[in-house]
């Protein structure tokens, strides 16, 4: 993050295949929205009163500017014609503005998303007091140790 970014967070309580917050990531980024920081996106789980409590966040930069060109007439398509258009990777660059290229935009962005948090698994997130730390699962004791050692 840099000095200065302002930061929007979006948070959840859905598992991230699951969320609608993913989608929202997706056409968010489609849009021309950026995330914020190498590390923009945190699933976390955390035992709260005797029951697991996950969170997804995920840090959006609130100063990307999205811009909308809607400078397109309005046309009637059968389906034949959207699926040919929607297919089309050179038709797509061709017109980038137009609905169906946002549409195709956003199927490949929130696929590739889904993909990339397919294989993710919580972190472990726990608190003490004020302070918090989040250990990912697959940390190797050592650096569990170390993590734990910082919270105090």
């Amino acid at each position: 993050m840099r000095t200065g970014q302002k930061i929007i967070f979006v948070r959840g309580q859905e598992p991230p295949l699951k969320s609608r917050d993913t989608a929202l990531i997706a056409a968010a980024l489609v849009s021309g929205a950026k995330l914020a920081g190498d590390k923009p996106f945190l699933h976390t789980i955390e035992e709260v009163d005797d029951e697991p409590k996950r969170t997804t966040t995920w840090s959006m930069d609130g100063g990307s500017e999205l811009v909308f060109r809607s400078n397109f007439p309005e046309e009637t398509l059968d389906f034949a014609e959207f699926r040919r258009r929607f297919e089309d990777d050179a038709w797509c660059r061709d017109n980038p503005d137009h609905p169906i290229a946002y549409l195709r935009a956003f199927a490949d962005t929130f696929a590739d998303l889904r993909e990339q948090l397919r294989g993710q698994k919580p972190a472990f997130l726990l608190r003490k007091g004020k302070r918090f730390a989040v250990i990912p699962q697959d940390a190797d004791p050592e650096r569990k140790r170390e993590i734990l050692e910082l919270l105090g």
